[in-house]
Order: C-alpha cells, then sequence, then structure tokens
C-alpha cells in the first residue's frame, strides 16, 4: 500500500489523512486504526504529521503568496504554546477546517516551506555556537572617573573625594537627594550601557529610566530646586518621570526634544539609524525639534501616538505601543520590520556583530515576537521565510545569499 513509503511530509498533503485528523468519521477512524497497528514502526512519523495539520487548521477562499508572513507568524506563535489566531496582514481570520482538505492540491510548495519551519525550531534541533564577549556597564562621575559596574553586585559609589555619589542595587542605580549634597552648580553623571545589557536607575527626583543595549544616559545627579529637569540620550530609553508641574523633565537628542511633567514614555535615538522616535504610553508629551530655531510650539502627542523625526520633520502616528516597549521585558517585537533594522536590534540584544552580504535581504519585512530564543534559533526561524546562508566566527556573524 501506498502508505508504506511515506514520510511526513507526504501525510500532510494527503487528504484522506487530514480528515481523519481533522474531521474523523467511523470509516477514517477505523481505516487510520487498523493502518497504525499493522505500521506501528510509522506511529511517530503519523503524530508528526497529525500535529503539523493541527497547526494549519483554517479556511479562508485562498490564501495569497503575500500572506506566507502569516504562515511563519502562526508556526511561531503555536510553538510557543500561544492559542492565537493566524495573523494575516489586513486583517485577522478565524478559519475554517474544510479548508485544510483542499490545501494538498493548491500548496504543495508552501507545506514544504512550512514543515521547514517547524522542524528548524523543533527542541532536538543543533543549534550553532556564537561566542560573545562580555561587555562592562559604565558610569563616569562628575569628576571624571569611570566606574566599571557589575550587575550583579551592589554597594555604594564614591567619587574620588570619598562622597557618596549613589547607591547601587544589582541593575539598579538610586540617586537619594537627601544623602547628596547639595551644590549650586549642576554636576552629571553619564551610564553607558553596551550590546548584550540593560540597566536601571532612580533618578533624584523619584523618575525611573530603564535604560536599553547601546545607550548612554547623561544627567545631572541632583536636580536642582526652580531648575527644568534635563537628561540627554543617545540610543533608548523607557522614562517614568515623577510628576513636577512646575518642572519640565526633558529628554533631549540629537533631532527631537521631548518635554513633560510626569507621564511614562520611550524614547529610541541611535545614531547608526537615523531615525529618533517617541511613542507615548500614558499621559502627554510635547516634542520639539532640538535646535529649534523656528521657535516651534511643541506637539502634543495623546497615548499611543508616535513622534519621528525624519527629513528635518516631526511626523506622528498611532502605533502598537507593546512593540516599542517589549525591549524592558527582554522581548523582541516584530512587526512587518526590514530585516536590515531588525538585524540592528539583534546586535544589541545579542552583544555580535552581523555582516549581511545578502543585500536584497535588507528589504524583507518580517513579524514575530520571541521572548527566550537564542540568537541561532531567531535567525533559522528567518531562514525559512526567506533562504540563505550565515556562518559564525566568535562573535561575528556573516550572512550571504545561499544562491549562489
Amino acid at each position: 500500500m501506498k502508505y508504506a513509503n511515506y514520510k511526513e511530509e507526504d501525510f500532510i498533503k494527503d487528504e484522506y489523512f487530514q480528515k481523519w485528523v481533522l474531521d474523523p468519521d467511523e470509516m477514517t477512524s477505523n481505516f487510520w486504526d487498523n493502518w497504525l497497528a499493522s505500521n506501528p514502526e510509522k506511529k511517530e512519523i503519523v503524530q508528526n504529521a497529525s500535529r503539523f495539520i493541527q497547526l494549519l487548521d483554517f479556511d479562508i477562499e485562498e490564501l495569497p503568496q503575500k500572506d506566507f508572513d502569516a504562515i511563519w507568524q502562526n508556526v511561531i506563535q503555536r510553538r510557543k504554546g500561544v492559542e492565537n489566531n493566524l495573523y494575516v496582514r489586513g486583517g485577522q481570520h478565524r478559519l475554517k477546517r474544510n479548508y485544510v482538505l483542499k490545501i494538498a492540491a493548491l500548496f504543495v510548495g508552501l507545506i514544504g516551506t512550512a514543515y521547514l519551519i517547524f522542524l528548524a525550531v523543533a527542541p532536538n534541533k543543533t543549534e550553532k555556537t556564537i561566542v560573545v564577549t562580555e561587555p562592562s556597564i559604565t558610569l563616569e562621575l562628575e569628576d571624571g572617573t569611570i566606574k566599571v559596574l557589575d550587575d550583579t553586585s551592589s554597594g555604594i559609589i564614591t567619587n574620588t573625594e570619598g562622597r557618596q555619589i549613589v547607591n547601587q542595587k544589582q541593575n539598579t542605580l538610586l540617586y537619594n537627594a537627601e544623602s547628596i549634597t547639595a551644590t549650586e552648580n549642576v554636576s552629571y553623571n553619564q551610564l553607558s550601557v553596551p550590546f548584550g545589557k540593560k540597566f536601571e536607575l532612580i533618578l533624584s527626583d523619584g523618575s525611573h529610566v530603564f535604560l536599553n543595549s547601546g545607550s548612554k544616559l547623561r544627567y545631572p545627579v541632583i536636580f536642582l530646586k526652580g531648575k527644568p529637569r534635563d537628561v540627554y540620550l543617545e540610543g533608548e530609553a523607557y522614562f517614568s518621570v515623577e510628576k513636577d508641574k512646575t518642572r519640565p523633565f526633558t529628554v533631549i537628542t540629537d533631532d527631537m526634544n521631548t518635554s513633560v511633567y510626569g507621564t511614562e514614555f520611550n524614547v529610541s535615538s541611535y545614531k547608526n539609524e537615523n531615525n529618533t522616535s517617541t511613542v507615548l504610553v500614558e499621559g502627554s508629551v510635547g516634542v520639539y525639534k532640538s535646535n529649534n530655531a523656528e521657535g516651534q510650539q511643541p506637539i502634543i502627542l495623546a497615548s499611543g501616538d508616535r513622534a519621528v523625526f525624519t527629513e528635518g520633520a516631526i511626523a506622528v502616528d498611532q502605533v502598537n505601543v507593546s512593540k516599542y516597549t517589549a525591549w524592558t521585558k527582554g522581548e523582541l517585537f516584530f512587526v512587518d520590520d526590514r530585516f536590515e533594522l531588525i538585524i540592528k536590534e539583534l546586535e544589541r540584544h545579542f552583544n555580535v556583530t552581523i555582516n549581511n552580504q545578502f543585500y536584497q535581504l535588507n528589504e524583507k519585512k518580517f513579524t514575530g515576537t520571541f521572548s527566550k530564543e537564542s540568537l541561532d534559533q531567531i535567525l533559522r526561524i528567518c531562514q525559512e521565510h526567506t533562504p540563505f546562508s550565515y556562518t559564525v566566527k566568535d562573535d561575528i556573524i556573516t550572512i550571504v545569499n545561499n544562491q549562489q
């Protein structure tokens, strides 16, 4: 009988097998139960094929090529045990079972590709070893002294004169205004967080800052009474600002400033991305050009708004806030993001260098959420969306077109 030589892919594409998995009746159940009893060596293959068909339990009139990303994203989510509907650009669809019975005739190639994704993220998949060097978090004090911070240690940090500057509790710096000697002049500290690390600090006014990988924040050791609360950011940070109606809190970047009195928001201003943005989580903020030579009034954002400085102007749109704050939870959140930008985020997150020599891949768009996946697992998943090859040497990953 033909089934004796079937592999997983063959069972997946067989309409009679699909019917037994998704819509069994007495006839199909009897047939397949008897067949498995006679072919026990095929049990694991049948189980794998059955699970995969259940992942593709959908029904739409047709699935155009542009929705390949939907299959890809759905497999990622189902692998994590998340029972989400299939994500399809332009909307979501709850898909009917009977359409799966037609899938073999329509999408033989698509099933094969999606099945490779299923295998690529299986637990027994051998990962490539990616070696990264341990970077250092540094704190530059007002007197120029540079302290190397261990995010697993705690203690009091003092300057060269022995004066207490800040208290460290593992991955958080706490500036206590009461324990810091007040001065008439503003003195600054600068916290630098390298790739592969994140760090937090509580400023002297109680505002909480979460600094992302590859970022620097310059800020006053203590905010002086009657003076604005200004901090200087290069990179990305999430701010939860203590309310003070008498003193605005302003995040200053090269291109765009964000001024508030008390709220929660995310600011991203990496120099190598030429894309400064502010996303408002709650409350209200005003954004304006850094030089503001024209003296323009700030643009007021509402919750869920994103302001982007591009080509000398500020544009505002509504966004999914979770995409821009997921990093504070250690997650990577991509929604139709170009691979060129994804590479930069992966470099920061994993502290590696990615050399992409497959230039056509830069404009490909990917959607996916990752939390505990290794870099190798993420790259393998991307490979199944658009095939490419990569090599690893120490902490340098080189991506090439495997068709060359």
